[in-house]
């Protein structure tokens, strides 16, 4: 049995299959020192930069959050991250200085100024200078037919009405068209280059569309910014036109109403282009992806579940005989041990019986030459009474019934050992049905760790499959967010994720299959025991 035993497998617990650790490398591919905190907290990083207020209502929110203002960590409050992105507040808008991350340190000219205008005034002057910028710096090229000394005398004046905000304009201006030819190669990339130029090249900055509302522009404006892509008319122009302007602007409106009339009908198919581009198109491949990453080390858990345990269902086979076989041998030697005292008690019994049988003749011999006179050694006579004839009479009848009080006496013995062998049996017989029993016991016992342990799995795969999809869920909320900034159109229909791949049912082979589990993986050991 002690060689039987050394030639088992190494014994394995479940814990690396319920690993965190081997689930972050195997499944998520993640470094050493990085867990799904740490990616959550970037995510939540980037969605607050994309314009995303509460990040945490995709996730669950850290079990920690730093309320420090002075620097951003990872796990930063909203307050705090809008501290940081933001030049004022309600309480400093007069005294604080603008902060690291604000977009207004261009107007250190103005910052005097900038100190005794209300935030909201502020931000409205610099909506409306963003959104006149790229007008103001192309109408020289629009305008070809101007003489050289009306456009000096406009530049004169320009300089002159605009001293104070001359750097600050070069700025914005630049900023725009860098946003414009950003969006040119964006939708270069992704196959839709000629349907949304033209409401980028209209509208402010996507960091600041939401804080005012859309300026009309003129035909020519319109025509000046179509030259960035001479197929820009996918999405209509339809902001309205403030009532305080002039002819100007209602010319412009007219245009404006024109194209709208034109393409109010293709807003659907633009809206449902959406899905369609590239870079949807691949951020749905990398989330498939993802999914049969996490899903085939999901079948290796089970796998390798399901392996540890019949592992242990066969130990306990292998045990079971052992005990069961060793047990045996101890009753064939514990019968051998009885059979053995038993012949030896009825060889002692035996040899009694000789013994008084000899001892009953010697004593009938004497008796009877006693009572007969046969002894011719007496030299004194004697008288023979009646008991000495009563006594040789019984010795001779206590040697008649010798044989018969003997054979009973063995059968006796014999019947006693009979019923010894019996419950010996009968005890051997109990103590290998309680091994049966055992083994039955264990087996139970096995059966509902092993679906405790598979209902864990499953409530940690649903966990941990919940978890993905929520970063998913901001992910895709992070697109949405910068399409919507970009087209100035609204998603409004869920944008559906990948479905996760289907499960080998119960019974397959597949699912029972230990050599599917990849060699390099923590897990292969269950296999390398299994085979």
């Amino acid at each position: 049995m002690a060689d039987h035993i050394w030639d088992q497998p190494p014994r394995l617990t479940t814990a690396p299959i319920f690993d965190d650790q081997v689930y972050l490398a195997e499944a998520l591919g993640l470094p050493a020192h990085q867990t799904e905190d740490d990616l959550d907290a970037e995510l939540v990083v980037l969605a607050r930069d994309a314009g995303i207020q509460d990040p945490y209502r995709f996730m669950p929110s850290p079990a920690t959050v730093s309320r420090a203002m002075s620097t951003m960590t990872l796990d930063s409050d909203q307050t705090s991250s809008r501290s940081m992105h933001s030049q004022e507040t309600q309480s400093t808008g007069f005294t604080s200085a603008p902060s690291r991350t604000s977009r207004d340190h261009v107007y250190s000219t103005d910052h005097v100024s900038a100190k005794r205008m209300p935030p909201v005034l502020v931000q409205a002057s610099q909506l409306a200078d963003n959104c006149q910028q790229p007008i103001e710096r192309a109408e020289p090229a629009a305008r070809p037919s101007l003489s050289s000394g009306t456009a000096t005398s406009s530049s004169v004046t320009s300089k002159a009405s605009s001293s104070q905000h001359e750097h600050t304009r070069k700025k914005r201006g630049s900023a725009l068209f860098s946003l414009l030819r950003k969006e040119a190669r964006y939708f270069a990339t992704t196959g839709l280059h000629s349907r949304n130029v033209t409401t980028h090249a209209h509208s402010c900055p996507s960091a600041l569309h939401r804080k005012a509302p859309a300026k009309s522009m003129s035909a020519d404006e319109l025509g000046l910014l179509a030259g960035v892509d001479t197929k820009a008319s996918a999405v209509s122009l339809d902001a309205p036109s403030p009532p305080h302007e002039g002819p100007q602007i209602s010319k412009t409106s007219s245009s404006e109403s024109s194209m709208t009339a034109r393409h109010v009908d293709q807003e659907p198919t633009s809206t449902d282009s959406a899905l369609a581009l590239e870079a949807f198109k691949t951020f749905r491949v990398q989330q498939k992806e993802q999914w049969d990453r996490v899903s085939t080390f999901e079948s290796i858990q089970r796998k390798a579940l399901a392996a540890h345990y019949r592992c242990e269902l066969e130990r306990l086979q292998v045990n079971y005989e052992a005990r069961k076989k060793e047990r045996m041998k101890q009753h064939l030697d514990d019968v051998d041990r009885l059979e053995e005292r038993q012949v030896l008690a009825e060889h002692d019994l035996l040899e009694t019986q000789a013994q008084e049988t000899q001892n009953v003749a010697t004593a009938l011999k004497y008796i009877e030459a006693y009572c007969l006179g046969t002894n011719t050694s007496q030299e004194q006579t004697h008288t023979v009474t009646e008991d000495d004839f009563k006594k040789l009479h019984h010795q001779k009848m206590l040697q008649q019934g010798l044989p018969r009080k003997h054979t009973s006496a063995i059968n006796v013995l014999r019947a006693r050992q009979e019923v010894d062998f019996k419950r010996r049996l009968e005890t051997q017989e109990a103590e290998l049905r309680q091994l049966d029993l055992d083994l039955k016991k264990e087996e139970s016992a096995k059966e509902a760790e092993y679906k405790k342990d598979v209902e864990h799995l499953e409530s940690l795969i649903e966990a941990r499959r919940r978890r993905l999809q929520q970063r998913w869920e901001l992910r895709f909320e992070m697109w949405r967010l910068d399409w919507q900034n970009q087209h100035k159109m609204t998603i409004v229909h869920k944008l559906e994720h990948e479905e996760w791949p289907q499960r080998a049912r119960e019974g397959d082979e597949g699912e029972d299959d230990v050599s599917a589990i990849p060699d390099a993986s923590a897990l292969a050991q269950f296999a390398k025991v299994a085979a």
